[in-house]
């Protein structure tokens, strides 16, 4: 456990503080957004199979999630201090306006998200547990992805998180 504990410290640090580049074309909000059907389209984006890399400004604060097999994808990221989220699945990046928030969380409570947008027929739920702080961040515990699908069935997807800040230089 200690070594999948420093794996995941070492992977979201490597993250957060050095892979961080923009969004390969997609649109890097500047300030908090509101959701629009019309402008906030899903990229779907030939051959790729998890989030490209995100940016995380200095001061900012981010929750980051890979799927919890082998493969490690990157599947979810919700910029709290700009107030939107991507989620990646059926092949698609999906973004979504949230809420902004400041501060940190606290050990013991709950995470829990749920991205929708009636009109591109999307519900994705991110829920986990905060955990214990790590040196780069706090680990986020027995989370879950979950995507209602069109045929109706709900798709659930264990995963790893990690939620770190920026600091600035």
């Amino acid at each position: 456990m200690a070594s999948l504990n420093r794996w995941m410290a070492a992977l979201a640090g490597a993250t957060v503080l050095g892979g961080c580049t923009t969004t390969d074309g997609l649109p890097v909000p500047t300030g908090p957004q509101t959701a629009n059907p019309d402008t906030d389209t899903a990229a779907l984006v030939e051959g790729l199979d998890q989030l490209p890399p995100q940016q995380l400004d200095a001061g900012e604060c981010a929750g980051f999630f890979w799927s919890a097999d082998a493969e490690h994808r990157f599947l979810a990221f919700e910029n709290e201090t700009l107030g939107y989220a991507r989620v990646f699945a059926d092949g698609q990046v999906h973004e979504f306006a949230v809420p902004s928030r400041q501060g940190s969380h606290i050990a013991g409570d709950l995470y829990q998200r749920h991205y929708v947008d009636a009109a591109r027929q999307l519900d994705m739920r991110l829920s986990g547990t905060i955990g214990e702080r790590l040196p780069d961040g706090q680990r986020i515990e027995r989370s879950v992805l979950s995507i209602q699908q069109t045929d109706g069935q709900r798709m659930v997807i264990p995963v790893i998180g990690h939620y770190a800040c920026r600091v600035s230089p």
